[in-house]
């Protein structure tokens, strides 16, 4: 599978509101906070199937919870619908691109997560009150290969922003991985992708670097990505 299979990412723009499915259960979205309703979205239209551990592969943690009194975290956990669930991460004030895992514990659809991030201005993951609190789990992950080590034999919702492929602290500026780099890393996360029930893919504007670095990145790296979920019907084990 290549790009010429996916014309639509030929013409992906900046669009915060952008979320779109790409092929069956693979989404794609430019700010991550969508990540957090397409799970939700995706545990409504089929009950009991979105499995409890996530893998998240960014450069940022995005470990805020901004869920942060009684009322809030009521509200959250009251939320009775899609639909609702949309509207609220619409808001963009509770649910952001840096804090939209934390309401997915809060609302125990999301029970271990695994962290493999390179941010190092920023503490690491979820706060442990978080996770005591709602009897969640969390790894970190200096490597991929300790996190396919760790999670390959489980079904994971398989999360990644492609913002880890560069390597630029510096807004809207390009340092990319070599594509071989890239493509060598998607291909060692094989086994987490092909035993996924769902991915969700975030292309974040700016912290990907200039506009043309991340179109090229879409395009890199989305088709190879679909390619290994494509083969989950030959569930990978190490």
């Amino acid at each position: 599978m290549n790009v010429a299979g996916y014309p639509a990412l030929n013409t992906i723009r900046r669009n915060g509101n952008f979320f779109k499915e790409i092929y069956p259960d693979v989404w794609l979205m430019d700010n991550h906070k969508w990540a957090f309703f397409i799970w939700e979205d995706y545990r409504y239209k089929n009950p009991g199937m979105l499995p409890p551990t996530l893998v998240h592969i960014d450069y940022h943690w995005d470990g805020i919870n901004d869920f942060q009194s009684l009322a809030e975290i009521n509200d959250l956990i009251n939320v009775a619908s899609s639909k609702e669930m949309r509207k609220l991460v619409a808001q963009d004030s509770l649910v952001r691109l840096d804090s939209f895992i934390a309401p997915s514990i809060i609302r125990r659809i999301i029970e271990e997560v695994h962290f493999h991030c390179l941010q190092s201005d920023s503490d690491e993951g979820i706060d442990n009150d978080l996770l005591r609190r709602y009897r969640a789990k969390q790894f970190s992950h200096s490597n991929i290969d300790s996190l396919i080590q760790s999670a390959a034999g489980k079904s994971v919702i398989f999360d990644i922003d492609l913002d880890i492929f560069n390597r630029s602290g510096q807004w809207s500026r390009g340092e990319l991985w070599a594509e071989d780099d890239i493509l060598s890393f998607l291909d060692k996360c094989s086994i987490l992708i092909a035993n996924s029930s769902l991915v969700t893919i975030a292309m974040s504007f700016d912290y990907s670097g200039a506009s043309r670095d991340t179109k090229y990145l879409v395009q890199l790296a989305v088709p190879r990505i679909i390619k290994h979920f494509h083969n989950r019907s030959k569930r990978y084990e190490l």
